[in-house]
């Protein structure tokens, strides 16, 4: 610690908040951008139509709901780099584990939607674990 240079954290936690503002709505932007894909695809089957839809409500508002809860973690906002001033904030960790858990689950019910769609299908079942392989290659 003694060779470290004593620096005033104020940047790095203001990029840090930049970045808590900025994760989550791209993530979430990204998951409805492959909803939307999937409801051109697939979007003729009712019941796929409607959770593709009702899937990506519910994307659209954890997104713009944890957007409002990161800005506003801190009364007022400069104490989440600025701790002089005075001010509280809510627990991030619950914040940040009730997100994260949120994520995890809607991104497991976009990844199983194709394995919901392909298992009606007329075709090979070859071709049908074909056609699930590549669309679960962005699992990994």
């Amino acid at each position: 610690m003694a060779d470290i240079p004593v620096r005033d954290p104020t940047e790095a936690l203001i990029w840090s908040f930049a970045v808590q503002i900025l994760y989550n709505p791209i993530i979430s932007l990204v998951k409805s951008s492959v909803l939307l894909f999937l409801l051109r695809l697939f979007g003729q089957k009712t019941g796929v139509r409607r959770f593709i839809i009702i899937l990506n409500t519910i994307n659209i508002a954890q997104m713009l709901g944890t957007l409002f809860a990161v800005i506003f973690q801190c009364t007022p906002i400069q104490f989440n780099w600025d701790p002089t001033l005075n001010g509280t904030c809510i627990d991030v960790r619950i914040l940040f584990t009730f997100t994260s858990s949120f994520n995890i689950l809607t991104d497991l019910l976009v990844l199983g939607l194709p394995i919901w769609i392909f298992i009606d299908l007329k075709i090979p079942r070859r071709a049908k674990i074909g056609l699930l392989f590549v669309f679960l290659l962005g699992f990994l």
